[in-house]
């Protein structure tokens, strides 16, 4: 038993050393194939080497063998800047924490070798250090790509430097111009470009300009920051400054190249300068001024880049002055036809000829008609009706404020427009000046239709009220009891007509003028469908059968419950009226995308669909003759358009399938304005 036991135990631990080789001998060719040297040593010092990969003999030339058998090599290698510090951070006592170490080797050839150190100390199971693993890398590629990166950091820098002082230039360039191009007043401009060259070039910046009688004066002076003694160059330019305006050639003060560092330049009178530029302004070879900069601070003397971008920005300024000269010239001489391009008339200059030498652009906006297809042609074959209209036109030898226009009618391409022209003939030929009426006259034809319709609207129940009353106080007639209670029905009812009549003319002036008070509260939509319908079925027609329906747990609306009930009597009247016939109107409330829909539908005469998008327009009415019998003001849906888009809905009318029509108006519920919802305020404007 003894001998079988001995045997096993034997054989366990046979299996045991195998198993170890195996793990050693992979654990040795995974070492070897790292891209970096490893290295064990007993713990407590690197002067005991228990392995070492092949990888030191590249990082150092020393070979593995050499390692192992020199205790001493790796203090010697290391390089003496390095040596002091190295060899504390070793002696330091491990906390079973990883180190890393960089320092510096002395390879085999003499080269110094940067190296990355990290270790750590293995620990068997029960926790006592068996070996201390580091892993040398080789930090040379890493340090020459850091060296190459700070080089190339500092090239970017420079670079950036240089590209951000060359685009400052080109923006105090386009700003430069942008200023110069955006106004008609130079002098202001070229302030305002002094201000931006002191800001970003220049402690001063000075503008000299030739005005009228060949007199130099100072147009603009800038400076950077006040100077401690106050002074700066004077109000006159100095001979400096004119010797440049009238030769021409641009100074440079110190001259280039020269080495005049710490003296004074003395170019603008009363101002010590460092560096000077002053460069010419010219346009078209006549000479316009002078631009001068000069830095009194500390900085380097002015070089060519500057020279060039003075030079630059003095062109632009030159030609900006040239320009506003000539504008000025050209001003003088066409203040009529300045005032001609801008006037609202449309102004039409015919020569002795008939032919067409001014069309302003307030006759191309009033006819339709472009300037460049009218301009050198015949008024009669260029205007059409021209030649039917322009005898008609009254024309006087001399402006006439008092005298009378003719408003003609014209056809142009949006259709016929109505004008208002008169003429005054001079020598050269004759000026027609002519405004656009036909708004003018569609809204006093509007008014007139008003004003018709409403006469005939207040004229029926007038005339109702007044034969009743008349009745009444007749003797010779007797009536019973049932006779005179029809008589006082019908003046209280023809009254209440009245009443609605001038409330509808009231609301309206009310809503153009901005006085209507909302009060906006919840209520229950469903509540007032049934209340209206309940009230409107009482004076129904018997033809006419009317029907209300509502979503089920309906939410509440925040609006004026008023108006709101207004809105709805208003559009379920509508649809008894515009139902002579009889039929069925239908009103009901749903909800929609938080909103509640109410929609009245009817089947009466309907609505044309070129009248749809002009239902709401106050004034309107699709039957303004009254040939299907329909009277009223035109006033009923412009309110309720009002009432609606003031209490923060949307009302429209569509097709009611193939009969009649369906009038459709929103309102927010009280839970969306609650949650952040606009809400109309209470006192409404016009807009």
């Amino acid at each position: 038993m003894l001998s079988w036991l001995a045997l096993r135990a034997h054989g366990t631990e046979r299996a045991r050393q195998e198993q170890l080789e195996r793990v050693e001998t992979r654990q040795r060719a995974l070492l070897e194939g790292l891209p970096l040297a490893t290295w064990l040593t007993e713990p407590g010092g690197r002067d005991s080497t228990i392995y070492v990969s092949p990888a030191i003999e590249q990082l150092t030339g020393y070979t593995a063998a050499e390692w192992a058998d020199r205790p001493d090599l790796f203090e010697k290698l290391l390089h003496p800047d390095d040596r002091e510090r190295v060899l504390a951070e070793l002696e330091r006592p491990a906390d079973g924490t990883p180190s890393r170490i960089d320092y510096r080797l002395l390879a085999r050839d003499g080269r110094a070798v940067w190296i990355r150190d990290e270790s750590a100390t293995v620990r068997g199971p029960d926790g006592e250090p068996r070996y201390v693993q580091t892993f040398l890398r080789d930090l040379g590629e890493l340090r020459r790509s850091e060296d190459q990166r700070e080089r190339l950091t500092a090239a970017e820098r420079a670079a950036t430097a240089d590209v951000s002082e060359r685009q400052a230039r080109l923006d105090l360039v386009r700003r430069a111009g942008e200023e110069l191009a955006t106004t008609l007043d130079q002098q202001a401009a070229v302030a305002r470009i002094a201000a931006l060259i002191v800001r970003e070039l220049a402690d001063w910046c000075v503008v000299d300009v030739i005005e009228d009688g060949n007199e130099l004066t100072r147009l603009a002076v800038a400076r950077a920051e006040p100077s401690g003694n106050g002074r700066g160059p004077g109000d006159v330019p100095g001979n400096g400054v004119r010797s440049v305006v009238y030769s021409g050639r641009s100074r440079l003060l110190p001259p280039p190249g020269e080495d005049n560092t710490g003296e004074v330049v003395r170019f603008l009178e009363g101002l010590d300068a460092g560096s000077v530029i002053c460069v010419p302004l010219r346009a078209r070879k006549q000479p316009l001024g002078a631009l001068t900069i000069a830095r009194t601070g500390p900085g380097a003397p002015y070089g060519a880049d500057d020279l060039a971008l003075i030079e630059d920005l003095a062109t632009r300024i030159g030609l900006a002055l040239d320009r506003a000269r000539l504008y000025r010239m050209v001003e003088e001489r066409t203040d009529a036809a300045r005032v001609l391009e801008h006037v609202g008339d449309g102004i039409l200059l015919l020569d002795r000829n008939g032919t067409i030498r001014l069309w302003n652009p307030a006759a191309e906006a009033i006819t339709s008609i472009d300037a460049k297809s009218v301009v050198g042609q015949s008024a009669a074959k260029a205007i059409p009706g021209w030649q039917n209209a322009v005898d008609n036109v009254p024309v006087m030898s001399s402006p006439d404020p008092g005298h009378q226009d003719v408003v003609i009618p014209i056809d142009t391409a949006r259709g016929e427009r109505w004008i208002s022209i008169s003429g005054v003939r001079f020598f050269g030929g004759t000026v027609y000046a002519f405004r656009d009426l036909t708004d003018v006259r569609r809204l006093e034809e509007i008014k007139a239709d008003f004003i018709a319709t409403a006469s005939h609207e207040l004229r029926t129940p007038l005339a109702a009220v007044y034969g009743a009353a008349q009745t009444l106080l007749r003797h010779d007639f007797a009536l019973d009891e049932t006779g005179r209670e029809r008589f006082v029905s019908l003046i209280a009812d023809e009254s209440e007509r009245l009443g609605r009549i001038v409330n509808e003319i009231l609301l309206a002036n009310q809503l153009d003028a901005g006085r209507l008070d909302l009060e906006v509260e919840p209520f229950d939509p469903a509540d007032l469908v049934e209340r209206v319908v309940e009230a409107t079925r009482a004076y129904a027609p018997p033809s006419v059968t009317l029907e209300a329906s509502a979503d089920d747990a309906l939410p509440s609306v925040s609006a004026d419950l008023d108006k709101a009930r207004q809105v709805l009597v208003n559009l379920v009247e509508n649809a008894i009226k515009y139902s002579p016939e009889g039929g069925h109107v239908g009103v009901e409330a749903v909800e929609h995308d938080g909103a509640v829909r109410f929609t009245v539908r009817d089947e009466g005469l309907g609505i044309a669909p070129e009248d749809q998008d002009r239902i709401f327009e106050k004034f309107y009415r699709a039957d303004p003759q009254m040939v299907r019998g329909v009277g009223g003001t035109g006033l009923g849906l412009y309110i309720c358009k009002e009432l609606v888009n003031r209490m923060g809905g949307q009302i429209w009318v569509e097709p009611n399938g193939d009969k009649g029509s369906a009038f459709f108006f929103e309102l927010q519920t009280a839970e969306v304005l609650a949650h952040g919802a606009h809400v109309t305020g209470r006192l409404q404007f016009k807009s």
